[in-house]
């Protein structure tokens, strides 16, 4: 905050709010300056919040928008300008603070905490690993169970509740199952579709583990795999052990996605190749660093992100392979323990 003649931050963001503040609640905001850190949050939580959150004072308000109480304590204390969170603060909260302001100045800011978020303590990287332990015991409890004629969104729900029982305390996101020609999709989520002998499955799917997240996805096949199958499949798999092995410190992140999208050009195949290789995992299961081309922050020790490779053709269908990894100083450790071979 000094580096950028910042006098007061307000935190909007809920995962900002619970990684500095460790209140997990849904309504709160923070305010930081150099020498307060106030919480704001309702009837409902100042209970919890007193107990998660207690190297902050805690202060009742009507509302996770009621900002009037925190301008006119920051206008005591002589504070000129309040950073807030652009990319979280909808536009009529922002209206509403800077009618409440009276002069102090409102300075945007974009990926101030993400950029800290981003370099994992060890007590993160264990709990992250946790939860990649609950995906992967899920997966090999479901992959037995899986035969032709089943829907998608049965295997889904079968994968949920494995999930559940072996300890995730929810879906990160919405579990993808996509399988034959619907499995070119990136991010198709689980349907009513009945799986067929000799079909390509994709699951992509994770869990959370004291409130970090998972992210994994494999690729199958009901029957024998086709010739065809087999290459696109070894493809991708060789792209993403090229990127694995490319791993390390100091390195750009759109270097990382670039030798995987030089690896699939090599064959032909780039056009199919539509998104990043990989994303930061943590509170968020889409969080910095970003592998991709456009991805423009350095690989550091700490860092933990997926390389998930992929190839989709509209009408043929398609392969992810995802792993979540943590850089250390040696190379990349992969949390993700599943098998890579393509199952039958």
């Amino acid at each position: 905050m000094d580096a950028r003649n910042i006098e007061a931050f307000l935190l909007t963001n809920p995962p900002n709010i619970f990684y500095l503040s460790g209140f997990s609640g849904s309504s709160a905001y923070l305010c930081i300056t150099e020498k307060t850190a106030h919480l704001y949050t309702d009837f409902r939580y100042l209970q919890q919040a007193a107990e998660e959150a207690p190297s902050f004072e805690i202060i009742k308000v009507g509302s996770s928008e009621n900002f009037d109480e925190m301008i006119a304590f920051l206008l005591k204390s002589g504070i000129k300008n309040i950073a807030v969170e652009e990319s979280n603060l909808t536009l009529s909260s922002y209206n509403r603070l800077k009618a409440a302001a009276q002069g102090i100045e409102l300075i945007p800011q974009s990926r101030f905490v993400e950029e800290i978020r981003a370099i994992k303590e060890e007590s993160e990287v264990e709990k992250i690993a946790a939860a990649a332990g609950i995906a992967d015991q899920a997966f090999q409890q479901l992959l037995p169970l899986v035969k032709p004629g089943m829907r998608e969104d049965d295997i889904a729900l079968e994968l949920e509740y494995r999930l559940r029982k072996a300890g995730s305390q929810k879906n990160p996101f919405d579990i993808i199952v996509a399988s034959g020609p619907r499995s070119a999709l990136p991010h198709g989520l689980a349907s009513s579709r009945i799986i067929e002998e000799g079909e390509l499955i994709t699951i992509d799917f994770g869990a959370v583990f004291s409130g970090y997240s998972s992210d994994m996805t494999r690729t199958f096949i009901i029957g024998e795999p086709s010739k065809k199958q087999r290459e696109i499949y070894n493809m991708v798999l060789e792209a993403q052990e090229l990127a694995l092995s490319n791993l390390q410190i100091g390195k750009a992140c759109a270097e990382i996605d670039k030798l995987a999208r030089d690896h699939f050009q090599k064959y032909g195949y780039a056009s199919y190749f539509g998104h990043g290789l990989g994303h930061g995992v943590g509170l968020e299961v889409h969080e910095l660093p970003t592998l991709s081309p456009k991805g423009n922050m350095i690989l550091e020790e700490g860092m933990v992100f997926t390389v998930e490779p992929g190839l989709y053709m509209r009408g043929w269908g398609g392969v992810r392979i995802e792993d979540l990894v943590v850089l250390r100083n040696s190379g990349p450790e992969i949390l993700t323990s599943a098998p890579k071979e393509l199952s039958i």
